[in-house]
């Protein structure tokens, strides 16, 4: 090819840098440098830029999660016959993907635009050279798979030895070797720490998960955000000291995003002059700037009270593969206990806003005719409750909403029950019986239940799915049966809310006045577990006693 041939052509810039995997300081100097190297290339051959496409922090291959915009804006440039030739530092940085790499070729043969990487111009309308950009292309799609098989097979190593993946996490601090930089060790790190544990005795007590992040954030405890995400940007242009949820949050806080007025004024100038809010969050990730806008937030609650790392164990995939690994936080018994009670809120149908709940039974409550569970609601005379299960042909005599009763002499007659239940010799016994260390060691009991079926649990999907023979299975369950058996003889249940156990043995009287100071979440999870109510169907136009109206079972199985 005659290469003064290419004088005065419109020439394109196409950059591209994959996941950076937390490499911040780097972010967006790999881009700088090919641009540099294909402007280079652009002076050399005396072809004028018109465009420059670049894509940062995106993947070219076939596992790539996300699309690359400006490339499918350079190949619109192209069908367009706007360019002429398109500079990039490799073949690899235009495509690792044969299938995408048909596309750009055929875009580039069929409007007569040329190639230019490595420093040499190829011309895809010549065989010759569509044979060596197509060998690239193959190469570069055969290093992902290669790169790929690496990575898992590095992460099941890890997986194996108990070694952690990821960034590090919040409670815990990695100690490396100052000169290898090998990982040495795991440690608590004591001020997280600290939170976590608050954190998980919390949702075991059965605090609501907004309740928790919210007091988080009026005391101003650390979020753990440890980057800016695009949704941080918006809130942040958008931002007012005079905002009603600045009463949310500590004092100290609003001060702090006072101090930093400068990053509003500029993410609002950004976003004015047509910049997006994922440009300016990786710009200042990149930048390093202090993480204003973080904040806890429920989903958080949730994700650390349930999360294994808590209690020393590594997992992979949804799987335990290592124990012991670092220091546990977390009790097993409280992390059972957590589990537990966000396994039963996500099942409930109705009241799934335990901070919200403002009526004690709704949920917990069932209709007696249908078994549904009873919502709740509110007219002239009153709050009431009400059955929630709609008319079904064929059913219950094909009628819906089938019971209902004013809330107030209802919550009165099962508090009394339980009250009565709760000071029983019954309860005592059950929740008293030996000492406190024969106690804590049915807490882990019960504790180790449950991660023991969650195992055998994933081993028998594992071997439905084909991946575990069956004598492996047979294998696993004549190892895990009979410890799952011997811990739960002797397990207590860990569903019941711990604040339970301060009311044992007081008199009924003691419990009424204890009852008082305690939250409306906490007195739903008591109800929830402790308790079966059944809402019997009154007669049309009349009213009855509420012991007629209701029945009450203490679940002995639970407490006993």
């Amino acid at each position: 090819m005659n290469l003064e041939s290419l004088r005065g052509l419109r020439g394109g810039l196409y950059a591209r840098k994959s996941a950076y995997r937390g490499k911040t300081k780097r972010q967006g100097r790999s881009v700088r440098e090919q641009l540099d190297a294909g402007q280079a290339d652009a002076d050399r051959f005396e072809v004028p830029v018109v465009k420059t496409f670049v894509d940062d922090d995106r993947s070219a291959s076939i596992y790539r999660a996300r699309e690359r915009e400006e490339f499918e804006s350079m190949i619109q440039w192209i069908n367009e016959k706007r360019l002429d030739i398109v500079f990039a530092w490799a073949s690899t940085r235009l495509q690792r993907d044969l299938a995408v790499y048909a596309r750009l070729r055929d875009a580039c043969a069929a409007n007569g635009v040329l190639w230019c990487y490595g420093g040499k111009v190829y011309d895809l309308t010549n065989k010759d050279d569509r044979l060596q950009t197509g060998l690239h292309a193959l190469l570069g799609e055969n290093e992902v798979e290669e790169m790929r098989n690496n990575v898992l097979r590095t992460l099941r190593a890890n997986a194996a030895n108990g070694r952690p993946h990821g960034q590090e996490g919040y409670g815990y601090r990695r100690v490396y070797d100052p000169r290898t930089r090998a990982l040495l060790r795991i440690e608590v790190e004591p001020a997280e720490a600290k939170i976590i544990g608050e954190l998980c005795k919390r949702v075991a007590a059965g605090d609501a998960y907004s309740v928790i992040a919210r007091d988080f954030n009026l005391r101003g405890v650390t979020p753990p955000a440890r980057q800016w995400r695009k949704e941080h940007i918006g809130r942040l242009a958008e931002w007012r000291e005079e905002l009603p949820e600045n009463a949310l949050i500590h004092p100290d806080w609003v001060q702090y995003i006072k101090e930093h007025a400068h990053l509003q004024t500029e993410a609002r100038q950004r976003l004015k002059n047509g910049d997006t809010e994922l440009a300016i969050s990786q710009d200042f990730n990149e930048r390093q700037e202090p993480l204003v806008l973080a904040r806890w937030h429920p989903a958080t609650i949730v994700d650390y009270a349930s999360h294994p790392r808590y209690v020393g164990v590594r997992t992979h995939h949804g799987r335990a593969t290592a124990e012991g690994m670092w220091p546990k936080i977390v009790k097993k018994a409280t992390h059972a206990r957590c589990l537990a009670i966000i396994k039963e809120r996500k099942r409930k149908p109705h009241n799934s806003r335990p901070g919200r709940a403002v009526n004690w039974l709704s949920g917990s409550m069932v209709c007696d005719v249908c078994s549904v569970a009873v919502g709740s609601g509110r007219n002239k005379y009153g709050p009431y409750y009400r059955c929630m299960q709609p008319k079904v042909e064929g059913r219950f005599g094909g009628k819906g909403y089938h019971v209902s009763a004013m809330t107030a002499s209802i919550d009165e007659y099962v508090e009394q029950k339980l009250f009565a239940w709760l000071s029983s010799p019954q309860f005592v016994e059950a929740y008293t019986k030996g000492d406190d260390e024969l106690m804590k060691q049915a807490e882990e009991a019960d504790a180790e239940v449950t991660l023991l079926r969650a195992r055998l649990t994933e081993f028998r999907e594992s071997a439905i799915a084909g991946k575990t023979s069956a004598e492996s299975l047979a294998v696993i369950e004549a190892g895990l049966l009979p410890k799952i058996e011997e811990a739960e003889t002797r397990a207590k249940s860990l569903k019941t809310p711990s604040l339970v156990r301060d009311l044992v043995g007081a008199t009924p009287e003691e419990v009424a006045t204890a009852w008082v100071d305690i939250p409306m979440p906490q007195r739903r999870l008591v109800a929830e577990t402790l308790l079966d109510v059944r809402l019997k169907k009154a007669p049309r136009g009349g009213s009855m006693p509420a012991e007629q109206h209701v029945t009450v079972v203490p679940r002995l199985a639970v407490a006993a």
